[in-house]
């Protein structure tokens, strides 16, 4: 069968408008994409922002713990002096 002008252009249009079709679907898609790689960052930065503070809270607790270590030797070496002032 033979194609006239008009034919040959609706068939291009079709063609065509398909094409859109499939170019606005991976658009959709790639938007959709964006979307969860931006949540995903905010969650990454989250989590950073967590294990900062866990890690400003152990620091914390390692200087109140070497406190402690020091009036707990503190302690130890007025005790032995008391100890060795009542021998």
């Amino acid at each position: 069968m033979r194609y006239g002008h008009a034919e040959i252009t609706n068939e291009f249009a079709e063609i065509t408008n398909a094409f859109a079709e499939i170019t606005n679907a991976f658009a959709e898609a790639t938007n959709a994409f964006a979307e969860i790689t931006n949540a995903f960052a905010e969650i990454t930065n989250e989590f950073a922002e967590a294990t900062n503070e866990f890690a400003e809270i152990t620091n914390e607790f390692a200087e109140a713990t070497n406190a402690f270590a020091e009036i707990t030797n503190a302690f130890a070496e007025a005790t032995n002096a008391f100890a060795e002032a009542t021998i």
